[in-house]
């Protein structure tokens, strides 16, 4: 086997079956791209990502020398959709985000009627005490 685990290259899809696709390289050497590793999304018909005859890039991501087969990634090659959702939504939060300034005068008439209030409940306290 001439490819090494971690290598990016690019195969023909030669067939397609409802658990995989799969790729031959140049060398005439042959992979599988699991159901699981064609896309990040869920796969309902592998069909509506890959074609026969279609060139892909993918990822080796193990060997099985016993069967001379690649094990294949196409998800791992191909950008993520949702990690640049994420990063243009975090984006857009943190444009959105203001500056607060706590001003304390803001409080100002509250500070200014607390003695006020306070010797209101005491007495209100003592002519309870006081019945």
């Amino acid at each position: 086997m001439e490819f090494q685990v971690g290598d990016i290259m690019v195969g023909e899809v030669t067939g397609i079956q409802p658990y995989g696709a799969f790729i031959r390289f140049p060398n005439n050497e042959c992979g599988l791209i699991h159901i699981s590793e064609i896309s990040s999304f869920f796969v309902r018909n592998i069909t509506d990502y890959v074609n026969i005859g279609q060139h892909v890039r993918v990822k080796i991501i193990a060997l099985l020398e016993d069967k001379n087969l690649y094990r294949l990634s196409l998800k791992q090659v191909a950008e993520r959709r949702r990690q640049n959702i994420r990063r243009i939504n975090s984006q857009a939060v943190t444009t959105r985000k203001k500056k607060v300034t706590i001003s304390h005068a803001d409080f100002t008439p509250l500070a200014n009627k607390l003695p006020e209030w306070i010797e209101t409940e005491l007495t209100r306290i003592k002519e309870e005490k006081n019945d």
